[in-house]
């Protein structure tokens, strides 16, 4: 064995850690980039906010879904913090359970009382390294009280206001007349100081979202391309119906246009809702076309792609409420030659194999695909308490809400079917 002098013996030892140091940032910092070769990832992870919107309404006693894209991530990330207002609401631990190089998260907030609230996300590496804070602020409002009418009176004098139909007496009696001749007050009638207390009026009938939908500038389908859409749990009043009650006019924050019934809950009464037949159904394109040259640029060039889904465990076990859950993960695909410029969601609904009778249902989020680029977007937690021991049918559907233009909307939809496990369930 060769001898060291003392200066060769300092070098080894000085040399040592950063070898060390060297060797540990291979091999903590690298993640399959799905061909079976390793990327490097380094530096700090990156949050996106995909929901809810910057600057969004909610009413009181709605829950606010906050959904995050995580890239840049890999094995090593510690936890997700949710803070409002500068206070951790949840922390979700270990949340990259498949240590991907990017995953989402779904976490619901229950808002207090009304006024505007800043919600924050921030990722964080084991060894205390962390994501830049990334926040949005939304604003909770009530349930729309009516103001209360502020009438003016004399001092120390409450003034009461004349009956409907009877007029007040003229200050000054008429005088008498010769016979043939009408009698004229001397001074005209007053009027009463306040006017009658406003009858109530009920509160308008809301909608609220059950997963992301697109608003139209009519009544269905064939208004395309859409004016706009709103996220799942989001409401809006109610302005009027189609004749067939299938479609509502609504206005809220996200815009003004109409949404299907079939993706709402309807709160309120409904009976004296306005009936619009709303504009005339557009002529197809055909009827109507226009050469385009051929040099002109398509408007969009995105496609998503509804990939593979995994389960997590495989054998996806049944848990009461409250009690867990599993995981479920989904290829998404931007199988365009143009990058999507805003993320989206991904619907997730649980249903009987047999009758296709709904057990479940949750969504998740994806974030910016480049053109070509797939990403394995999850976890998306889901509880299924009911029917273990039969065939389950997830169906997932990417981009549900339409928020991102597409060469092809017809390939955004992926069943996956399992055998759901006792599980917990009694």
């Amino acid at each position: 064995m060769m001898q060291l002098n003392s200066p060769q013996r300092r070098i080894v030892t000085l040399l040592l850690p950063v070898v060390a140091l060297l060797l540990g940032a291979c091999n903590l910092l690298t993640a399959p980039d799905g061909g079976g070769q390793q990327s490097v990832i380094s530096g700090a992870p990156v949050v996106q906010i995909v929901s809810p919107a910057p600057n969004a309404t909610f009413r009181e006693g709605v829950a606010v879904p906050i959904q995050a894209l995580i890239s840049n991530a890999g094995a090593d990330i510690d936890r997700v913090e949710i803070v409002v207002n500068g206070s951790i609401v949840a922390t979700l631990p270990k949340p990259n359970t498949a240590n991907t190089p990017s995953f989402s998260i779904t976490q619901s907030w229950q808002p207090g009382n009304a006024g505007q609230y800043t919600l924050g996300v921030t990722a964080f590496r084991a060894d205390g390294s962390s994501s830049a804070p990334v926040t949005v602020t939304v604003t909770i409002v009530g349930q729309g009280a009516q103001p209360t009418p502020t009438n003016t009176v004399t001092s120390g004098q409450q003034a009461q206001p004349t009956p409907a139909g009877q007029q007040t007496q003229p200050t000054n009696p008429p005088q008498p007349t010769t016979a043939g001749q009408q009698t004229q007050p001397t001074a005209a009638p007053q009027q009463p100081t306040d006017p009658p207390p406003p009858s109530a009026t009920p509160s308008n009938p809301t909608v609220t979202t059950t997963q992301g939908v697109n608003l139209r500038r009519g009544p269905g389908t064939e208004f395309a391309p859409p004016v706009g859409s709103m996220p799942a749990n989001a409401t809006a009043d109610i302005v009027a119906v189609n004749p067939a009650r299938t479609w509502y006019k609504v206005r809220s924050s996200f815009g003004e246009g109409w949404i299907t019934a079939q993706y709402v809950t309807v709160s309120g009464d409904t009976n004296n809702i306005p009936v619009d037949v709303g504009p005339p159904t557009p002529v197809p394109a055909t009827a109507t076309f226009t050469p385009v040259p051929a040099t002109a640029t398509p408007i969009t060039q995105v496609n998503l792609f509804a990939g593979n889904i995994r389960i997590d465990p495989a054998s996806a076990p049944c848990f009461p409420p409250g009690q867990g859950s599993f995981n479920i993960y989904i290829d998404v695909a931007n199988l365009g030659t143009s990058a999507n410029t805003v993320g989206g969601t991904i619907s997730v609904q649980d249903v009987l194999a047999s009758n296709g009778a709904e057990q479940g249902r949750t969504q998740g989020a994806f974030g910016i695909l480049q053109p070509g680029q797939t990403v394995a977007s999850g976890p998306i937690p889901l509880t299924i308490s009911t029917n273990y021991g039969q065939q389950h049918k997830l169906i997932l559907i990417v981009d549900a809400g339409g928020a991102v233009p597409e060469t092809n909307e017809n390939d955004n939809r992926a069943e996956f079917t399992f055998t759901l496990s006792k599980g917990t369930c009694p």
